[in-house]
């Protein structure tokens, strides 16, 4: 039987990614966060408009989506009710958040270089993605969010998560441990339950090719000039 209810929350969840941006005075701000999809090479993400990285995003148009895996999970939670926004709107305060000037330092994460934009990946998540922002609105009802369509420039990934040889590696999802939050608790994935008839299929053979003959090209590293 199914019971008809209304949570406080409606937050299922998805991987855990820390997004970097840089703030108007060149530091680097990070922010945790698990409302995020992919399509091809662009992604969506829902951030709230009161954060910092809200903020940044819409002046700068740029960012690192790194995802840590479950092993970062000690440095993702000292991230928690921290924000970058200098003063803390009064309702963040309500809710316990504090201002943290400096993200690295209270995560205990390392800065390494981008190729393309200009705020720094994470060295320690084993997939780092350059973005750049196409577009942004507001989103939601009765929720203060922007939703930011990004673009991906360039894929950073742990060699040891990769099986492949060529040009073309992917991604072993028997190796990649993402940190999953789940209605705001963390978890990891276990084994694998069932095969995949769709992972198996003449459809993801087609569109491997179809990439491997055309594939999504990433501009140049002149693009921010």
């Amino acid at each position: 039987m199914h019971r008809t209810i209304e949570p406080t929350i409606l937050y299922f969840g998805t991987p855990v990614a820390l997004i970097t941006t840089l703030n108007e005075d060149g530091t680097a701000n990070i922010a945790p966060m698990s409302s995020v999809w992919w399509l091809g090479w662009s992604c969506m993400l829902g951030l709230g408009a009161m954060g910092k990285t809200s903020e940044n995003l819409i002046r700068s148009r740029e960012c690192v989506i790194n995802l840590p895996s479950q092993d970062q999970v000690e440095h993702v939670d000292r991230l928690a009710l921290t924000t970058g926004k200098n003063p803390v709107p009064e309702k963040k305060i309500s809710w316990g958040y504090r201002h943290e000037p400096d993200k690295f330092g209270r995560a205990g994460l390392t800065p390494a270089p981008s190729i393309v934009v200009a705020p720094p990946r994470i060295a320690e998540c084993p997939v780092q993605m350059e973005g750049m922002v196409h577009d942004v609105r507001p989103f939601g009802k009765n929720v203060n969010a922007n939703a930011f369509e990004v673009h991906i420039v360039r894929l950073h990934v742990e060699e040891s998560l990769l099986i492949g040889d060529g040009p073309r590696p992917h991604i072993d999802p028997v190796k990649w441990r993402p940190l999953i939050m789940n209605f705001c608790r963390f978890f990891g994935i276990g084994e694998e339950v069932h095969s995949s008839r769709l992972a198996e299929s003449d459809f993801m053979k087609l569109v491997a090719n179809a990439n491997g003959s055309n594939p999504a090209s990433p501009p140049p590293t002149n693009l921010r000039a």
